[in-house]
């Protein structure tokens, strides 16, 4: 019964859905992505996939809405970044990202079409998207993966030719 009350519309926009988010303040929303990331990555924190990261900044801009979260990698956690200029920055739209995370497509896709951006340390950056190729969607609850899913799918149905 509770899961009826949460069913989506057909094709949800990631958009519509990110407004909320917009409105929290950058040190809440950086904390909130950290402890998801935190949690998805957290083998490769362990097996220090992610090294390069610590003390550094790593900034992930989100194009539609403009929101940028700032994470860096201290004592083994991600943490929201304080002060400081980031040393590299992913940048892609927020359906993009959903596809991403989704796992509808993978980094280099996006990157070879020019749908994610990259700047600033080459290295550093490859090495984070070398990291996201490795997410375990399994690691992800039931609910919020099938949340995703469904956001996800919606958004590829509306870059496919079919449903332009």
């Amino acid at each position: 019964m509770c899961l009826t009350l949460l069913r989506l519309p057909p094709q949800p926009s990631a958009r519509l859905l990110l407004r909320p988010i917009e409105w929290l303040p950058p040190p809440m929303l950086e904390a909130l992505v950290a402890r998801v990331a935190q949690h998805l990555l957290a083998e490769a924190i362990d097996d220090g996939s992610l090294d390069l990261l610590e003390g550094r900044i790593l900034a992930i801009r989100i194009t539609d809405p403009d929101l940028s979260i700032r994470l860096t990698l201290r004592e083994g956690r991600l943490r929201g970044a304080e002060a400081g200029l980031a040393q590299v920055t992913i940048s892609a739209t927020c359906e993009d990202l959903l596809l991403l995370a989704a796992g509808h497509v993978d980094p280099d896709t996006l990157f070879f079409h020019r749908r994610l951006r990259l700047s600033g340390d080459t290295e550093l950056g490859l090495a984070v998207k070398n990291v996201l190729d490795t997410i375990d969607l399994d690691a992800i609850p039931a609910l919020p993966r099938r949340f995703l899913g469904q956001i996800a799918d919606g958004a590829q149905s509306r870059r496919s030719p079919a449903g332009r």
